[in-house]
């Protein structure tokens, strides 16, 4: 027996009509018509309504007409807006307050401060108003900034971080992991893990994903086990990873039981192709690794041991300093060098060669003279020293940044490699155009420089072969125009067939960053591959063809009844069509 469906005003899309103001002294609020006379809030968004309450209590207004109409719904509607402020300003107040408290306490995290300094913060924030806007004194009082208050604030933002990344994470079609053990200033080992991963429209996300203490041995089963720990806490699961970079520490590459292999045995033991994953030592560690084969030590050791004599002492520091000051130098003072902050030893060289004369002048005060700072042969490999190495941070420079491709990086190892191969043959001749520093010294051999050019290329080109060795699939996805389609892999050359082909995409491609191109582009998208469109849709279309609809919800109601109407077989039919549809696809 059929029922009679009842009927419910929301579907009906009434919307308010902006000349009943004028009409019926209405206005809408939140979907509301709301009287501005008597301030009365009708249920039902109609004419007819708002007609019979405007006829029944407001009829003596129908003797204001033209412009003194106009002129009296104005009035109201200021009104009307003042009376909302009075209860809409304080909730305003609140809500500004509040995001107050928690931008200071987001600086309170990153500056590692500890948490009560949010109390001084706000006595700051109160002596810094009474000035401006004594006015506002009140306001800023208001804002929590207590030790507990600054706690709360710093672990919500940390879950709702959480929260935001492990939704994301959901959406990557594929991510990479980069893995990093260090050690902190308790002697604890940290293994920091970075995660970045890529949507199906080409959006990237790059995050911490999580900072693990490691208490007692860091085997490449710890490191195993911390790394699945945080993969299943944020949902990521093994066959969307596609890269995996390293430090390249022996708990990391060992063949049985290193940090890789282990990975590798968890993709076949959950039948996945573990060759599939690239994975590589980092690219900057591998660069400062590089570094390290200049082996010009007699030009370190002498300036590292003069800083510190100079450094390491108050009085031997502070005297350095007043020198600087009489002879009016550009710099005031030294700079220290650290090893686990390579990028210090450019500075480092630049500011002691500037300063080179000056510390000549100190050491010689204190009794204990720099003889290497009057050696010719001394000054030349030290502004070698400072020209190549100034190369060297530069490079380190572009390799580091966020959203940064492989391709890329690998465009600035390649150039680099090509730089010094020209760097070996100028030297060999003599030319020290490229080095202006040792230009400056004026030496009288340069092959000695030459033959160190030589062992930094020769370390570049035996640290990047984990790189090189993905060359192929690089050069399709960053240069997809510029590829043979005989050269790439089967399933995809009448893919790069059609896209080189295709004088529009060629133009985009010219026009944006590489990752902007591939969000416009997309492959023809194929029917044949979806069940709902070779299978369900056409079912549906024959059940609702010749019908008419006036509300949504009658729509809707349609297509449950339609889909409920098939059996499970249906559905089975679909997805086991869907095997043979596949392999006609592929």
């Amino acid at each position: 027996m059929a029922t009679n469906k009842k009927r419910k005003v929301d579907a009906e899309c009434r919307a308010f009509q902006e000349k009943w103001a004028n009409d019926y002294f209405f206005v809408e609020v939140k979907g509301k018509p709301v009287c501005l006379v008597c301030r009365e809030a009708l249920s039902v968004m109609k004419k007819a309504n708002l007609e019979r309450h405007y006829s029944s209590k407001h009829a003596k207004l129908d003797e204001l007409k033209g412009q003194m109409r106009l002129d009296k719904v104005n009035v109201l509607r200021r009104s009307f807006g003042a009376q909302q402020a009075v209860f809409i300003r304080p909730q305003s107040d609140r809500d500004n307050t509040t995001h107050a408290s928690f931008v200071v306490s987001e600086l309170i995290a990153k500056k590692l401060m500890p948490h009560s300094e949010g109390e001084f913060v706000k006595e700051c924030l109160v002596a810094a108003a009474e000035l401006p806007a004594p006015d506002k004194v009140k306001l800023f009082q208001s804002v929590s900034l207590s030790r507990r208050t600054v706690s709360d604030r710093i672990t919500d933002m940390a879950q709702y971080i959480e929260k935001t990344l492990k939704d994301t994470a959901r959406d990557f079609q594929f991510f990479s992991l980069a893995c990093d053990e260090t050690t902190d200033i308790t002697n604890t080992a940290q293994l920091a893990i970075f995660v970045r991963g890529i949507t199906a429209e080409f959006d990237t996300r790059e995050e911490l994903l999580s900072l693990q203490a490691m208490h007692g041995i860091t085997k490449g089963e710890d490191l195993f086990e911390q790394v699945v720990l945080a993969m299943n806490k944020f949902e990521l699961q093994f066959d969307k990873l596609s890269g995996l970079a390293t430090d390249g520490a022996p708990a990391v590459v060992g063949a049985q039981k290193g940090f890789t292999a282990l990975f590798k045995k968890e993709m076949s033991h959950l039948s996945l192709d573990p060759s599939e994953l690239v994975v590589c030592h980092c690219i900057i560690h591998q660069e400062n690794l590089c570094a390290q084969s200049l082996k010009l030590n007699n030009v370190m050791t002498t300036i590292v041991s003069t800083i510190n004599v100079i450094k390491s002492r108050g009085l031997n520091s502070r005297q350095f300093k007043e020198l600087l000051s009489e002879l009016e130098s550009e710099y005031g003072d030294l700079v220290y060098h650290c090893e686990v902050r390579w990028l210090s030893r450019g500075n480092m060289l630049t500011r002691f060669y500037s300063l080179r004369e000056e510390v000549k002048q100190f050491m010689e005060m204190k009794g204990k003279p720099v003889m290497e700072l009057s050696d010719s042969k001394w000054l030349c490999d030290l502004g070698f020293m400072v020209d190549i190495t100034k190369y060297l941070s530069e490079l380190n420079v572009k390799l580091q940044g966020p959203n940064q491709l492989l391709s890329s990086l690998q465009s600035h190892v390649k150039s680099f490699e090509a730089k010094l191969k020209l760097w070996q043959v100028q030297l060999e001749r003599g030319n020290t155009i490229h080095f202006p520093t040792l230009q400056e010294q004026k030496p009288a051999v340069t092959s000695e420089y030459a033959a160190e050019c030589a062992k930094l290329l020769q370390a570049f080109g035996e640290r990047f072969q984990d790189m090189k060795s993905k060359q192929r699939e690089l050069n399709i996805f960053a240069t997809p125009f510029n590829v043979e389609p005989a050269d790439v892999p089967d399933n995809l050359q009448h893919e790069i067939i059609e896209l080189q082909s295709n004088d529009e995409l060629k133009a985009r491609y010219n026009n944006l960053p590489l990752l902007e191109f591939y969000k416009l582009y997309h492959p023809p998208h194929n029917p044949d591959s979806s069940p709902s469109d070779f299978h369900l849709f056409p079912k549906l279309e024959e059940y609702l063809h010749g019908g008419h609809f006036s509300f949504k919800d009658d729509v809707k109601a349609t297509v449950k009844r339609g889909c409920s109407q098939e059996g499970s077989q249906f559905y089975c039919d679909g997805i086991m069509e869907l095997v043979e549809r596949w392999h006609k696809c592929v």
